[in-house]
This record gives C-alpha cells, structure tokens and sequence, in this order.
C-alpha cells in the first residue's frame, strides 16, 4: 500500500512539473483572430482597404479559426496591417499566420517580422483555402509583425496570426511556490493516510 501511495505522489509531481511549463506559453498578439470583429490591436496604413468580416464574403467561406476574419481588396498599391509588442530578447517564438488567395492578377502578400520580409507572394494562389505560414522567429525585446498586401480585382483572406514562444516562459517564482505548497500538501495527505492505517 505503502509503495503504492509513493508511486502516485511521484507521477503527480512529473506530471506537474511537466505540465506546468507549457501553461505559461502565451499568444504575444493582441486580436490576431479579429474577434473583436474589427482591427483592434493592430495600426492600418491610412487608406488601406482590409475589412473584418464574418461568415462567407467573397470567394472564401468564412474564418480559419472563430468567427472573424480580414479581407484585403487594396486596388494599385499595397495596404499594410501592422503590431509592436514586448518579448525577450534572444528567446525564439513561432510566427505564423493562415493566409488564403485566389490567384487574381494582379495581387501581392507579405509577412515581415521586423524589417526582415519573411514571405513575398506576387498573384498567389491557395485554391480559395487558407494555408498555414510559419516561421521561427527570434525576439530582440521589442518587434514589429507586418502584413503587406492588394488585390485589384477581388479580395485575399488572413486569419488566425499568433506570435508564441517555442520554449514555454519559465514559471514565475510565485507560480512555482504555489506548485510546490500544493505537492507538500498531498504528501501530507497520503502521510496521514499511511499513518492511520497502520
């Protein structure tokens, strides 16, 4: 009985210390879903024609992910979306975005992560559904996500932008004192458990 208590505390502290990291991976993006059904979040070049939209527009169906999505409809040159956010300097993050298009000509898209053109597409083409881009990217402190982009013709679709951290964040040392009074406190648990039935 004994070992077997052990055994059960000992799963639940790799358990947790496993997955406790992982909960403090965090989205540095504010609205990269545009769920708040508009640009909030994020600077718009003046003139640029992006619209948040829901459900089917255009040739596209609706949102990669929730219910929002932007459209880009720029005619003879290119809008622009862009956002800064704090991170940490030399630590890698996953950049990446769904982007879907219709080949109409002319047209042009792309992805910046600082000054450094990460994607440049000139008349793309996704077959009408989003793709995946993705790119591992490392913080200075302080970065830049921008999105160029025109469709004379019609309308190109982005949705689901997201700025993650490929190592998750190290617990702060509150949550790991928190962690650890909640393992001492089972231990004492199983501790008088294993008393008592002896």
């Amino acid at each position: 009985m004994r070992q077997k208590a052990l055994l059960a505390v000992s799963a639940l502290v790799v358990v947790l210390l496993v997955g406790a990291p992982t909960a403090f991976a965090f989205d540095l993006v504010t609205n990269g879903s545009f769920e708040t059904s508009d640009f909030t979040g994020w600077n718009v070049s003046a003139g640029s024609l992006e619209l948040v939209v829901t459900g089917p527009f255009s040739a596209y169906s609706g949102a990669q992910d929730g219910s929002f999505y932007s459209v880009w409809g720029n005619i003879g040159g290119d809008g622009q979306i862009s956002q800064s956010f704090s991170d940490t300097a030399g630590a890698q993050y996953t950049f990446s975005f769904w982007f879907a298009s219709v080949g109409d000509n002319p047209s042009d898209f792309s992805a910046l992560w600082d000054s450094t053109t990460l994607l440049s597409l000139t008349n793309p083409n996704t077959g009408v559904n989003y793709t995946e881009f993705s790119y591992t990217v490392t913080g200075t402190g302080s970065d830049t996500i921008t999105f160029n982009g025109r469709d004379d013709p019609a309308w190109m679709a982005l949705d689901n932008i997201s700025v993650t951290p490929i190592t998750p964040t190290t617990p702060e040392p509150s949550s790991l004192l928190l962690l650890g009074s909640g393992l001492l406190a089972v231990g004492g648990v199983i501790r008088r458990k294993l008393q008592a039935n002896r």
